[in-house]
């Protein structure tokens, strides 16, 4: 599971990892994804922080992000503007 290696790995660095777990609607989830995973590759890439999404066939809408506590926030604020940008654009 990529979450648990990325708490694995802040175990190696001696970095303090926690965990985030927020709420978004299942049909946004497919945003937050990006094409073949690529918002998530990036904002791995960019913070460090794994984001977790449920699988299609389940009924929570729970997003889990996982990493370094000083990155959980950036992480977080870039998997809202996923979803905002994309719910704003379609909404005008």
């Amino acid at each position: 599971m990529l979450g648990q290696d990325c708490c694995d790995k802040c175990v190696v660095e001696q970095k303090h990892c926690s965990l985030v777990a927020v709420e978004v609607k299942k049909c946004q989830h497919k945003y937050i994804i990006g094409t073949k995973g690529q918002n998530l590759q990036e904002i791995l890439a960019e913070t460090g922080v794994s984001v977790e999404v449920p699988p299609l066939d389940t009924p929570s809408d729970t997003i889990t992000l996982r990493g370094d506590v000083d990155k959980l926030g950036i992480a977080l604020t870039a998997v809202y503007t996923k979803v905002v940008v994309v719910h704003f654009y379609y909404c005008l």
